[in-house]
């Protein structure tokens, strides 16, 4: 069975968003080296190499959909996917709670500070960590006030909006 088969269509909805957000104004119906370009400087992250650029582009001018979606459903089949993420995040949820409570919290300055500190992509490629203004927008709707004055991240919630 070929990966992009094992996706769900709800994966496969969202992988035809996502294209269309790197496809951004060109509107061409392939992802080209201006495209990649344009979407890291929009997540402030530190542009990828030419060679960087040609190897996420498999060599081609462009990829269009069908390529793209094969790409990522061989990217996403490497995750175990939802219950990796979840452990992940419970490593920073508030102690008190029952940690096999599918309903958690976690307290958003420690998961800030380690998922900003964190260097992404390749050793030696330069500064490539999760930006502090674009970890708060990728957050956004999910950060709750509590009553002792502390911000919470629903983790819980988050998950289900956007990890299948």
């Amino acid at each position: 069975m070929s990966a992009l088969n094992s996706l769900t269509s709800t994966q496969k909805s969202q992988l035809r968003n996502a294209f269309t957000i790197i496809d951004g104004d060109s509107r061409d119906s392939k992802i080209t080296k201006k495209d990649l370009v344009a979407l890291y400087k929009t997540l402030g992250l530190t542009t990828p190499t030419d060679a960087q650029l040609n190897t996420m582009l498999d060599g081609e001018e462009g990829i269009n959909f069908t390529q793209y979606s094969n790409i990522m459903a061989k990217q996403l089949s490497k995750f175990d996917g939802r219950e990796t993420i979840q452990n992940a995040l419970k490593v920073f949820a508030d102690e008190s709670k029952d940690l096999k409570d599918p309903d958690f919290n976690v307290e958003i300055t420690k998961l800030k500070e380690a998922v900003c500190s964190v260097q992404l992509g390749e050793i030696g490629t330069g500064d490539n960590r999760l930006g502090r203004k674009t970890f708060d927008e990728l957050v956004d709707g999910f950060v709750r006030d509590e009553i002792d004055g502390r911000k919470v991240f629903m983790a819980s919630k988050w998950l289900a909006a956007y990890i299948e």
